[in-house]
């Protein structure tokens, strides 16, 4: 999307090159709002998953939040969603979140739009604007990849970690659309058309679906067909005391000092597995 006038451009570029400290300002706000709009497309496309994406990041959660977090993912797992499930591809969810936040439609995003942009990222709860309805919100998916690039783990992403996480996330969005082309692209013409999307559309259903029969068969005690109040709270409860397991195991192969957490030094190693992982497209659907 480039709604941006002539006349707008050729002023930015007026200003931006004829005021020496204007140049520093114009750079950093745009690699701000590519930054930012790059971390919303980061987290449309985690949310767009099943799998458990970052799931290691268990090792530095609280009690609290490993409770937060299971409770998505059996939501996730177990609830259908009127989203339509697609190929990943994170130049369209750029342009998804920029349409909904671009509010005077200039093609780009200016301070009183960033901001907005911002705080719903910052949001822990709710729906962000840029999230498409029947979407599942997927907010501690998000925080799991986060925490694996928060290298220094001072739990704010510099600059160069959230570029870091972007670039990850566009690679992994890269790397599962040819996992995509190779099993669905059936023509062989590079691309998928309306026929092979509905193909690797149906697939995901399916797959999705298999999860959620998988979870019944176990948890639906009185064979309703869906998990009821007391059923759900014990897969939650399996799901926390899972989670639990994960964190002791991480512990006790990264926390060196044996103090029962992991200080930043100790974390690094872990991080950077769970960045490889992300890149890799592993842990997907």
């Amino acid at each position: 999307m480039n709604r941006t006038t002539p006349y707008r451009r050729l002023l930015t570029a007026a200003l931006c090159f004829t005021l020496p400290l204007a140049t520093v300002a114009c750079n950093n706000a745009v690699q701000e709002e590519e930054l930012v709009v790059g971390e919303a497309s980061a987290f449309l496309s985690t949310s767009e998953e099943s799998g458990a994406i970052g799931a290691d990041a268990v090792a530095d959660a609280s009690s609290e939040t490993l409770t937060s977090m299971s409770a998505e993912d059996v939501d996730t797992a177990t609830e259908p969603t009127t989203d339509e499930p697609g190929i990943c591809d994170f130049s369209a969810r750029r342009q998804e979140v920029l349409e909904k936040y671009d509010a005077n439609q200039d093609g780009s995003l200016n301070r009183a739009e960033l901001k907005a942009l911002k705080d719903d990222l910052a949001a822990q709860t709710g729906s962000p604007r840029f999230v498409r309805a029947g979407m599942r919100v997927r907010h501690w998916a998000f925080w799991r990849v986060r925490w694996a690039f928060d290298e220094n783990g001072d739990k704010a992403l510099s600059t160069e970690e959230r570029t870091a996480l972007v670039d990850a996330m566009e690679a992994r969005c890269e790397r599962l659309r040819q996992q995509a082309l190779t099993k669905y692209d059936t023509n062989q013409d590079g691309t998928l058309d309306e026929a092979e999307r509905q193909a690797a559309r149906q697939a995901l259903r399916t797959a999705w679906e298999q999860k959620r029969q998988a979870l019944l068969a176990e948890y639906d005690l009185n064979g309703s067909g869906v998990l009821e109040l007391t059923e759900r709270a014990k897969l939650r409860e399996d799901r926390v005391a899972a989670a639990r397991a994960r964190r002791q195991a991480l512990l006790e192969q990264y926390d060196t000092n044996k103090d029962g957490s992991l200080s930043p030094q100790e974390a690094l190693p872990l991080r950077q597995a769970i960045q490889r992982r992300i890149i890799e497209g592993q842990d997907a659907n």
